[in-house]
C-alpha cells in the first residue's frame, strides 16, 4: 500500500503552514505527523523533532550533547520545504510489505507504536 503524509501538527502552534518560530535560522520544534495508507481513513501518528544547526550548536555548548534520532536539521523554517522532506522520506521508505514500510520509517520518525510489547 501506497503510504503519505496525511497531517502535520505543530505543537504550541495554529498550524504547520503558518508557523513562524522566534528566531528563523535558531530554533527546535516538535511535530506530530499522520501518515497512511493513500486508499484509506486515517494512518499512524510519529513525531518528529525539527532543528537549525544553530540550535544544535547552541544546544551542544549549553547541554554538552544531543541524540540525533528522529531530527530533520534544516537551515530555516518553509514549511513547503519541510513537508517535501518529509514526503521524500516517506516515499523513499516504501516497501510492498507494510511492516517493512513501517521499520523503514521508524528510523526517520518516532512510532506511537515503537518499543511497543503486548503483555
Amino acid at each position: 500500500m501506497k503510504q503519505i503524509l496525511k497531517s502535520i501538527f505543530i505543537f504550541n502552534a495554529d498550524s504547520f503552514q503558518d508557523f513562524v518560530p522566534e528566531l528563523s535560522h535558531n530554533f527546535h520544534v516538535l511535530v506530530s505527523l499522520t501518515i497512511g495508507d493513500a486508499d484509506k481513513v486515517g494512518g499512524d501518528d510519529y513525531s518528529l523533532g525539527i532543528c537549525t544547526p544553530t540550535w544544535l550548536d547552541h544546544h551542544i555548548q549549553n547541554e554538552g550533547s544531543i541524540s540525533g534520532r528522529h531530527l530533520l536539521i534544516v537551515n530555516c523554517f518553509d514549511a513547503k520545504e519541510i513537508r517535501a522532506s518529509i514526503e521524500k522520506i516517506i516515499n523513499q521508505c516504501e516497501r510492498s510489505n507494510p511492516v517493512e514500510t513501517i521499520t523503514l520509517l521508524t528510523r526517520f520518525f518516532a512510532w506511537e507504536f515503537e518499543d511497543y510489547q503486548s503483555s
